[in-house]
This record gives structure tokens, sequence and C-alpha cells, in this order.
């Protein structure tokens, strides 16, 4: 194996270990397309190298202190779905303009974050980001002003106690102190925040939840197999990017998705909207998700 090809995974690993939720050995094995022996060669030189590796019930992921100097915190600041793709152009992969700004972006932000974070969001949100940040580094609660939730159709005031950013600072991970739950909230539907002289009294139940490749956040408890077009096939892989890792060819006209999801609105509503490019197979439960929808959506027309 060639220098640039060990350096190439290993940079990939890290990128796949620093995201989201820990992964399974068989997780890496099938991101990277190496076996056993490989995997655990690229384990030991993330030791040797000095990277706080953890590998607890089967799960491995690499752990970050809270410090904004090291670089590694930085890169989590990038989806799993970005990280895919960063490191895909280093094989040359040609990628979608507005992809490749939001990469830039971030680069830059590698260096200092606090100095860049309003250079890049809009005005009218920068505020409210700010003060969540400082909430965030000084460990102390916030209250979420008039946050309008699409889950609950509610309009209310939340104390939070936020802990990790994504999505280019549009989403926030956050302990609902009311509630007892780590939750997600959208930076746009917050109207105000308040600062609270609160610390944080719930950090050891601090946890993301993982993000499927439709991007919907959750436990990855469901699956879904779906039988493509090659036009199916195309526009799937330009709005998620990272499906094509379970996307195979069964003939130059057909390819097979088959992944793990958190939910089933995302395929659905992309099954549904390319019916007649979309075939789909399983699994039992999301069949049964297309047919109550098909249902509701029968009702509509007179």
């Amino acid at each position: 194996m060639s220098h640039s090809t060990k350096s190439r995974r290993l940079l990939k690993l890290i990128l796949f270990l620093s995201c989201s939720y820990p992964k399974s050995k068989e997780e890496c094995l099938e991101y990277l397309g190496i076996g056993d022996s490989a995997f655990y060669n690229y384990r030991n030189d993330l030791i040797e190298i000095g990277f706080n590796l953890i590998q607890k019930d089967g799960k491995y992921w690499i752990e970050h202190h809270r410090n904004d100097h090291q670089v590694l915190q930085n890169i989590l600041h990038f989806t799993e779905e970005e990280s895919w793709l960063l490191s895909q152009t280093i094989d040359f992969l040609d990628i979608p303009a507005n992809t490749s700004l939001r990469l830039k972006q971030k680069l830059t932000s590698f260096l200092n974050q606090d100095k860049t974070i309003g250079s890049y969001l809009h005005k009218e949100k920068s505020f409210i980001v700010q003060t969540l940040r400082k909430a965030q580094k000084e460990k102390k609660q916030v209250l979420l002003v008039n946050y309008a939730s699409g889950n609950s159709q509610t309009v209310k005031n939340r104390l939070v106690e936020p802990f990790e950013f994504r999505e280019d600072f549009n989403l926030l991970w956050a302990f609902d102190t009311a509630l007892k739950q780590n939750r997600q909230f959208k930076i746009c539907r917050i109207e105000d925040v308040q600062l609270s002289p609160l610390g944080w009294e719930h950090e050891r139940r601090h946890r993301t939840k993982p993000v499927d490749i439709f991007r919907n956040t959750g436990d990855l408890d469901k699956r879904v197999e779906l039988l493509l077009s090659l036009k199916a096939r195309n526009l799937l892989i330009e709005e998620y990017p990272l499906t094509e890792r379970y996307i195979s060819k069964i003939s130059n006209s057909q390819y097979l998705l088959k992944a793990p999801v958190a939910k089933y609105e995302g395929p659905g509503r992309f099954a549904l909207g390319l019916a007649e490019d979309v075939q789909t197979i399983g699994d039992p439960g999301f069949l049964e998700y297309l047919k109550e929808k098909i249902k509701k959506y029968s009702k509509l027309i007179l």
C-alpha cells in the first residue's frame, strides 16, 4: 500500500470517529473498505500518534477535550456528510459549488472560530449564536425565548444547557431542563436568548444522537431498501451525498439502496416524489409508512 493511500485512510478514519456517535468496527471496515488486520493497524497508529481513541461495548470514538485551541475540537463542527465530502476531495471528487463554499468557510474557522462566526452568519442571528457559544464555553444555562417547535407545534420559552453546534451553526444540541432530554434546536426558530447565571446541572447526561443519511436525527433502528433507476440514483446522491456509500449497482439502469435510518420521513418523501423511478422493497415498517401516506394523499384528490 502506498504512503498516500494510508494517509488518506487515516484522515478519513479520524473524521469518521470524530463525528456524531460511536462507530462499530464493522462500520469502520465498510467505510474504509479494509479488513480486520488493517483496521487494528490503523487503530494502533492513532493511539501511537496521540489520539485519545476510546473503545467501549464494541464501539470506537475519538475523545476530545473541551478546548477551542485544539484543532480536533474544530473538526466536530463538520457534519458527517461534510466530513465525507471533504475526505473525498483528496481523490479529486467534484462537489457542488455551495458545498465547496461551506467547506472553505469551515476551513477558515479552524484557526479562530469566534472571529469568523460573525463573518458568515446573518446579522439577525449572530447575537443569538454568540450568546449560545458563550453559554456553551462557560457551561451556563440559557433561556431560549419563544422557541417555535415544529414537533409540538408550540411557541414557548425553553431553559437549556447548550453543548454542541451543527450545520454551520444553524442547529444546536442542548439539554432541555424541563423535559430532562437532549434535544436539537434550530437557530432560526429562536426569537431571542437570555444568558442565565445558573451553571450546567446535567453535564453527564449531555449526548447527541446519530444523524442518518437523509439528515434526520435519532437512533438508527429502521432500514429502507429501494430499487432505483439511474435517474433516481443520481438525484439521490446529489441531494444526499452520504447515500452513495449504501448504493450498489445491479445493472447500468438499476441500483439498490440498503441503509439504516432514524426516521422514514426522508426516504419517504424521496420515494413518493419519484414514484415512477423508485421501487420500495422494505422494510415492512417503511412499506406501512408509505401506505398510510398514500391514503392521506388520496383524500386530497377530489
